[in-house]
């Protein structure tokens, strides 16, 4: 948190406090969960109202909500917690860095472990599939603004967030996409207006499969990254594994509002050290989009 205001001040406690009513938007919740008084957890957002010289929520009708301040303050707070959880080893998410790039792993309850690995921008020129390479040179053509009709042929592929005060949620789920071919057409259409978190997982799931969202959102930069995950597919059942690559494209709407434009692919060609080769699954034919707008066949 770099900050003009002197924030030496700042305690875990204030921001666990701090993170965790921006998440019940409710003080009986917040403190069961703290495990302490209403007056604590009073008392640490004040402090922090007072360092920061703002207000971080207001309540309207005995509910709490976070101001355009404090969302401005949240991803921030929550990815320092994270990072302080996992140093201590009280996280199942572990993250590390290597040369600006990073690679993530999380273990969720049931013992299935999930990886990412981000990787060079410039993999997408130089081995990139043909999808991957047509979405960046789309997104280049558009100068970032998601309806140009540079877009038009990626488009029914890809997936479009904007961000609001309680996350990201859903405003395009291409009938193309990754989304839609593993979590079926039921779930895709009726996905818009959701929150990407509303399936309540676990905040240090949402880190690793949106951590970078915030990032690549504010910025209107471009990431890659490969992935191994457990999800279920066609709305329900066991999890099945899969492998994918993402590129996260920033993005503008007509407004002039930011947005962030997801294409994910699903394919065996992913790169990820932790992934033992026995490991890696064998997808269907039929969700494999490695050969998609390769314009040589």
């Amino acid at each position: 948190m770099n900050h003009s205001k002197n924030n030496s001040g700042i305690t875990i406690a204030m921001m666990r406090a701090f993170v965790c009513l921006s998440h019940h938007l409710n003080l009986s919740k917040a403190c069961n969960e703290l495990g302490t008084t209403r007056q604590t957890v009073r008392r640490h957002i004040t402090d922090l109202e007072t360092i920061f010289g703002k207000q971080l929520f207001e309540v309207v009708d005995r509910k709490y909500l976070l101001t355009s301040e404090g969302d401005a303050l949240l991803d921030e707070a929550k990815s320092l917690l994270m990072q302080l959880d996992t140093w201590s080893g009280q996280s199942v998410l572990k993250k590390n860095t290597s040369g600006g790039l990073e690679k993530l792993q999380y273990t969720d309850a049931d013992g299935n472990v999930f990886h990412s690995q981000q990787h060079p921008v410039s993999e997408i020129a130089l081995n990139g599939l043909p999808i991957m390479k047509r979405a960046f040179v789309a997104w280049g053509n558009a100068e970032t603004q998601i309806e140009h009709d540079a877009m038009d042929e990626i488009r029914p592929f890809t997936v479009i967030f904007r961000k609001g005060p309680a996350g990201w949620f859903f405003v395009h789920v291409g009938r193309e996409s990754a989304y839609a071919r593993w979590f079926g057409w039921a779930w895709s259409r009726s996905a818009i207006g959701k929150l990407m978190t509303d399936d309540n997982l676990d905040d240090e799931y949402n880190e690793f499969s949106g951590g970078a969202y915030s990032r690549i959102y504010d910025e209107g930069g471009v990431r890659l990254d490969h992935i191994f995950a457990h999800l279920p597919k066609d709305g329900g059942g066991d999890p099945q594994t899969g492998t994918f690559q993402r590129l996260l494209l920033g993005g503008v709407f007509p407004d002039g509002t930011p947005g962030l434009i997801l294409l994910a692919v699903i394919t065996e060609q992913v790169k990820i050290d932790a992934l033992d080769g026995a490991d890696r699954p064998r997808l269907a034919e039929n969700l494999v989009m490695d050969s998609l707008l390769d314009h040589a066949n």
